[in-house]
């Protein structure tokens, strides 16, 4: 596609070329009588680039009509950071990275060798925003010193606070925190930064061809004039990919408005489904829900606008958050059910 738009930006400099340059010159030279071979030569010349193009614009079309459309692939943002403790060398990962499902990885050295056991090494995880209260993971020996678990303690957007505890015999207990920013999943990682950077590129040969297209030798109304018809074509192109929003991917939209109704009916659901672990507020903190490792989601941070789509939520409801209590409710709640919830949901965001 960006293939395509050069080409078109091409052929609309040789318009203007031939429009501004050649059509006055080749005039005058039909009312004087006066032939002149060598701006024949160079029209015909020009003519043959144009169809060049053209010829290429249409082959990049017919090209783009038999390829499928591109995938959108997540990009993996892993989180990963090293510090020390005394003798300990702690070198932590944690992937993608992003709100939900992770692999925790550490890996433990002493003096350049690897740690081979520990009477214990886990994670602690604390938001540094809103109502969740510190969850943790033991940690299982994999062998040369590394350690890993998989669970869903990054539970909401935002700052967190993940400290490494690490037990081994004879040396003191090392406590080691991390901090670390964690994405909702569609967020930036869903995006490529490939169409910007072909926008930039776009614009500086923009500014190198529309300055240089035209000879030193013509007249500055022609060069300037061209010039700048073929900068602003490529400026054009090449600003659109660069300052272009980024799409955000989002699947079905939710089929039943937000309305008293829906709302009702959802917190309904919610009570007699939601409240024991999740709370009244959905703050994680229903009679089960604290005691339950990891804790419950703050469904009120999870609910702000912009932090989760409305077919995300659907989707945790419908089929559960792994790695967690959170259990499927497919098929315990009808279609409509699920989305009367999800609207409820939305009401336990902050007030603005």
């Amino acid at each position: 596609m960006l293939l395509k738009q050069v080409f078109v930006a091409i052929l609309l400099g040789i318009a203007g070329i031939n429009l501004l340059f050649f059509t006055p010159h080749l005039k005058r030279a039909r009312l004087s009588g006066a032939g002149n071979s060598a701006l024949v030569t160079r029209f015909g010349k020009m003519v043959l680039i144009e169809i060049l193009f053209a010829g290429l614009l249409l082959a990049s079309v017919s090209l783009l009509t038999y390829l499928p459309p591109a995938k959108i692939t997540a990009r993996t943002l892993e989180l990963t950071a090293t510090q020390y403790v005394d003798d300990l060398k702690t070198e932590i990962s944690i992937s993608p990275g992003l709100v939900g499902q992770n692999t925790f990885t550490l890996k433990l050295s002493s003096n350049g060798a690897p740690v081979q056991s520990v009477k214990n090494a886990l994670l602690r995880f604390t938001p540094h925003q809103g109502n969740i209260p510190p969850s943790e993971i033991q940690l299982i020996g994999q062998g040369t010193g590394v350690y890993t678990a998989k669970g869903t303690y990054l539970s909401l957007p935002g700052h967190w606070q993940v400290q490494a505890v690490v037990r081994r015999d004879n040396k003191f207990d090392a406590f080691v925190n991390f901090d670390f920013t964690v994405n909702s999943p569609g967020a930036t990682n869903e995006s490529s930064t490939i169409p910007r950077k072909a926008g930039a590129v776009l614009v500086l040969v923009g500014l190198l061809v529309g300055l240089n297209i035209i000879p030193l030798s013509a007249k500055p109304l022609i060069r300037f004039g061209v010039g700048g018809l073929v900068t602003l074509s490529i400026l054009g192109v090449g600003l659109f990919f660069v300052t272009r929003p980024v799409a955000a991917k989002d699947g079905n939209v939710n089929p039943i408005p937000p309305n008293s109704e829906s709302i009702a009916a959802g917190q309904a659901v919610y009570t007699v489904h939601c409240v024991s672990c999740h709370g009244e507020t959905g703050k994680g903190d229903g009679p089960l829900g604290v005691v339950l490792n990891p804790r419950p989601a703050d469904l009120s941070q999870h609910a702000i606008p912009g932090v989760h789509t409305d077919v995300q939520l659907y989707e945790w409801i419908t089929d559960g958050f792994p790695g967690s209590a959170m259990p499927a409710w497919k098929t315990r709640l009808s279609d409509t059910d699920r989305w009367n919830l999800l609207n409820f949901i939305r009401t336990l965001a902050p007030k603005q």
